[in-house]
């Protein structure tokens, strides 16, 4: 359940070397991070922390030879004024507000006027515009513009005992399991492809469609699409489609797209799988979705799809349904409860034989799938579900609750909203992760 770890080298099961060195390594001044986590407003130091950043990555993406991936360390008084926690409730706060941004906040309570501008400390907190929101999403969508992945570095990720933890801080993995976790990762990012699925036919393209805000747009009404394509091979890639309004009071929570921006979005998945894969089409593709697909979606997919020997279509969701069995242990993965020859639950987390336990914490939810309209079989979407469960390569977990599909999107939206109209968007999926 919890294998030792046996290092990152030659041997089994990495089977590279991890080279570092003084050519792969650039300083960043204790004085610039003081000058820029010394400024009141919280956006104009997440930009600041971003900028100081991107400009080492930018350096050392001119050294010969470059480097596979680039890992910025985060200092911890960065994360203490530059992020954000989740509390129990779901609500989102800051770690700590530093003296200036006190100071300025103390000024506007007690409304003091200034006769210059330049003098007003509480000026630095109305500006909320053209900054990043977050200080890992600005890094990764920054720094695509070099063509090297990033890994960034927590001083928990790094810190070498088990237990004990800074407060507001979530608690760390063992020892262990961190490497692993932290291994894998690098691997992929470095170009390799930790493990493959062995029994999925060639030639199949998943797809999983989703949507997301553009923070940098002034009207609040517009989403942009985002798709998430991976190959049987195990490839990755991202696309971003075109942006579209959407009234939530008039038209409803979930964004749905029309027949042409469903068609376009799966052509552009189409070509990029026939650039990289020497000209070929796919021979089956299976689109993902976390909602129910309108009349338009599907006439604009299957547009698309008209070359396309085999193609299915699978909405995705949750209603909260529960099963139990008897004994103490919830059910197997694997397990699937047929509602109708389209309406499907199915448990991707559960006890698992193989290692002889359940390793989740609370009652495994599963997945329903709400709708099915295909030319495949339903226990073949049902196993291939449950197969791109573990094809996450951020972490060595057994398996994820979801399809890899759509387990990330919101993830991957996020990145792709911080990024700035005129910079790389980059199809490759380890830039997200």
């Amino acid at each position: 359940l919890r294998p030792h770890f046996p290092g990152l080298n030659a041997a089994h099961p990495f089977q590279c070397d991890l080279l570092f060195g003084d050519t792969w390594r650039e300083t960043i001044r204790q004085a610039d991070f003081q000058r820029v986590l010394d400024q009141a407003n919280y956006y104009d130091r997440v930009k600041g922390v971003v900028d100081l950043y991107i400009r080492g990555i930018e350096t050392l993406s001119q050294r010969d030879p470059q480097p596979a991936v680039i890992l910025c360390c985060i200092p911890q008084e960065v994360i203490d004024v530059c992020t954000t926690r989740t509390t129990k409730s779901g609500e989102v706060k800051r770690i700590r507000v530093p003296k200036s941004e006190r100071a300025a906040q103390r000024a506007a309570q007690v409304g003091q006027l200034y006769l210059l501008p330049e003098f007003d400390p509480t000026a630095e907190l109305d500006d909320e515009e053209g900054g990043h929101q977050n200080l890992r999403r600005g890094i990764k969508a920054e720094s695509m513009q070099f063509g090297i992945p990033t890994q960034l570095v927590w001083p928990r990720t790094m810190r070498i005992s088990d237990g004990g933890g800074i407060l507001g801080e979530r608690q760390v993995q063992d020892i262990a399991t961190r490497a692993w976790n932290f291994s894998v990762a690098l691997y992929h990012k470095a170009g390799g492809s930790p493990w493959r699925l062995a029994n999925l036919q060639p030639g199949v393209c998943f797809v999983g469609v989703s949507f997301y805000k553009e923070i940098l747009e002034t009207n609040p009404r517009l989403r942009a699409s985002l798709a998430q394509a991976f190959t049987a091979a195990g490839d990755g890639y991202v696309l971003r489609g075109n942006s579209f309004e959407w009234d939530e009071s008039r038209q409803g929570r979930s964004p749905h797209l029309d027949q042409k921006a469903a068609s376009v979005l799966i052509r552009d998945v189409l070509d990029l799988y026939k650039r990289q894969s020497r000209g070929s089409l796919p021979t089956r593709v299976v689109v993902h979705k976390t909602s129910r697909f309108t009349e338009e979606e599907l006439a604009g997919f299957t547009d698309a799809c008209q070359y396309i020997p085999s193609k299915d279509f699978v909405a995705i969701g949750r209603r909260g349904v529960q099963f139990y069995r008897p004994g103490q242990y919830p059910p197997l993965r694997g397990t699937y409860v047929k509602f109708s020859d389209t309406d499907f639950l199915l448990y991707t987390v559960g006890y698992i034989p193989f290692l002889r336990t359940y390793q989740g914490a609370r009652v495994p939810r599963p997945i329903e799938i709400l709708e099915h309209h295909s030319d495949s079989p339903w226990n073949v979407v049902l196993e291939e579900i449950l197969a791109l469960t573990k094809m996450n390569w951020n972490t060595a977990d057994f398996a994820l609750a979801q399809p890899i599909t759509i387990a990330f999107s919101q993830r991957v939206g996020q990145v792709l909203a911080e990024l700035q109209p005129n910079l790389i968007v980059r199809p490759e999926y380890r830039f997200y992760m």
